[in-house]
């Protein structure tokens, strides 16, 4: 098998969906563009789309990433460094692009699925979040069969947005090259936080991340035919967590 280059593995598809989120937008292939992919997407059923857009929720990926952190702790340290990068990013333009969704525009031609959403449209959150996920998913384990999987499920869920009636093409491409791109600035960040890495920062986050599953109990992401998924993944990320705070905190 040939060796993981995250320069081929990570840039290139980070070039590619920036690249195709400039055409979208420039060639006012948009709306259309999101009809059509509306269209195809409705031969799924709801409840599919529903499970994968709860999987891009912000909670739900930090979730995602305490899974491996027993096994890998840099992935908490670069999961936290990419994440504050995106989110920087994403609160900044959010704001000022100020775009609206498909359900401001198109009214009564949208499907949607969960709660209606009308405003800051522009970048899809949600697709920021599982590319950032999955990427640091992809630096850590450097297999690329793995990453190409990876990547793939991070492309259906920010399809999901599409198919949820929240976010236009352009949305989901710059989202994904935004949270791609993260990963990887988030992966090589990660090792320069000296605190991140110390005794006590691990225990820090050990504790921070068994907090976001356990919110994660409680959290009502609109979707309520996800439900299920949510209370497996907390369940899952809730004991992972468990394990990490025991080794940080009681068998140091």
């Amino acid at each position: 098998m040939k060796a993981f280059d995250p320069y081929y593995m990570m840039g290139v598809p980070a070039v590619l969906l920036l690249m195709m989120a400039l055409t979208i937008g420039l060639s006012g292939l948009n709306v259309p563009l999101f009809l059509a992919l509306q269209h195809l997407f409705s031969y799924l059923p709801d409840a599919f789309w529903a499970n994968m857009t709860v999987l891009g929720d912000a909670l739900v990926t930090l979730t995602l990433l305490s899974l491996l952190a027993w096994r890998y702790p840099n992935v908490l340290v670069a999961g936290l460094s990419g994440g504050l990068l995106t989110t920087l990013v994403v609160r900044l333009f959010k704001p000022l692009i100020g775009a609206e969704r498909p359900l401001a525009v198109l009214q009564d031609q949208v499907y949607v699925l969960g709660p209606d959403l009308h405003t800051s449209s522009f970048p899809s959150g949600h697709t920021t979040a599982i590319f950032l996920a999955m990427g640091i998913y992809a630096m850590t384990l450097k297999n690329p069969r793995l990453t190409v999987l990876l990547f793939l499920v991070a492309v259906v869920v920010g399809s999901s947005r599409i198919a949820v009636g929240a976010h236009w093409p352009v949305d989901v491409c710059a989202g994904a090259a935004l949270g791609w791109s993260c990963a990887w600035a988030g992966y090589y960040l990660a090792p320069r936080w000296r605190w991140g890495h110390s005794a006590q920062g691990q225990r820090v986050l050990a504790g921070l991340f068994l907090l976001f599953a356990l919110v994660l109990f409680v959290l009502n992401t609109g979707y309520p035919q996800a439900f299920g998924l949510q209370m497996t993944l907390a369940t899952l990320a809730t004991v992972a967590a468990l394990f990490n705070v025991w080794k940080h905190w009681l068998n140091p």
